[in-house]
Formats: structure tokens, sequence, C-alpha cells
């Protein structure tokens, strides 16, 4: 082997073994991708009508404001995603699953209505989506996620951030 292509075949090595190595998601739930430049979605089940309307509102607008005092996490932004649930199981269910159905999502704040939180519950479940009650307030239970996700998030080279699912509950639920 020539000298060039010995320095050549070395410096290759030397490249490959500096590059970072690419994270594999072993979790059971499997990870959630957070590809650069895309925000964090974050669920919200609340109602906006009959005896739980101005909780609804009151849980959404600290929700806001805890969002804006926290900035992005990550150099991530963070966006609300909300489905109405009043306090029956019809829309409890159909709320979650929306919310289920939604790609991306990192977990749920909800309900607004205490009786929802029953239906949604193993729904949100089945989809590896932890539901944060909100209770003293929304804004808690966002702090409370933003923080679990600060804690486990992996940060990719390029920006990416991988969220092992069940490190994010297992988080959740031991710091509620």
């Amino acid at each position: 082997m020539s000298r060039a292509n010995s320095l050549l075949l070395v410096s290759l090595l030397l490249l490959t073994a500096c590059s970072p190595a690419s994270y594999a998601c072993t979790d059971p739930l499997g990870c959630l991708e957070i590809p650069p430049n895309a925000p964090f979605l974050v669920g919200v089940l609340t109602t906006f009508s009959g005896p739980y309307a101005e909780a609804g509102t009151a849980m959404l607008a600290s929700i806001e404001s805890a969002m804006e005092e926290s900035g992005d996490l990550a150099g991530h932004k963070i966006e609300l995603v909300w489905e109405e649930a009043d306090c029956s199981e019809d829309s409890a269910r159909i709320g979650a699953t929306r919310l289920a159905l939604t790609p991306n999502l990192v977990a749920v704040i909800g309900p607004s209505c205490p009786a929802a939180a029953p239906y949604a519950r193993p729904i949100l479940a089945d989809a590896g989506l932890p539901l944060l009650a909100p209770h003293p307030n929304g804004g808690a239970a966002f702090r409370r996620l933003a923080e679990a996700i600060q804690n486990i998030a992996i940060q990719q080279p390029d920006g990416t951030i991988i969220l092992p699912r069940t490190a994010l509950q297992q988080v959740l639920e031991t710091h509620p």
C-alpha cells in the first residue's frame, strides 16, 4: 500500500471514529424525534362551555403564560394543540382520540373537567402520551413537563431532539 493510500485510510478511520454516533432508541414505547426547527407539540384537553368554561379558559391562559416564561425548550419552540372536551364521556373520548392521533405530540395537559380524566387517560396511555392533571393550574403542569423534557431530551448534533417515551412518563410520575 502506498504512503498516500495509507494516509487516506488513516484519515478516513479518524473521521469515522470522531463523528458522533446516532442514537439507537431502545425504549419499549418508542422515541419521539423532534427534527431541527420543529416545535414541541403539547396537547391540551379543556372545555370552553358549560359549568367548567371558566376553569378551562383559566387553565389555557395559565399554560400560555408558563410557555411565554419558559421560552424555547432545547432550542425548539413550543406549540399547543387543544381539543375541547366537556364533562361527558363521549367528548372526553373524542378529544383524547384526536390528540392521540396528532403526530409528534409530547404529552397532554388536562382535562379541565376532572370527570373527563378517567375516559381520556386510557386512550392517551395507549398512545404513549402522559396526561398531566392541570391542578393546581395548567401552568404548573406545563412547567413540570418542560422540566421533564429538559432532563431526558437527547440532543443530536444536527439539532434533532430525541425523547424516550417511557423515560418521560417515569420522570413525570416520580416528580408530581
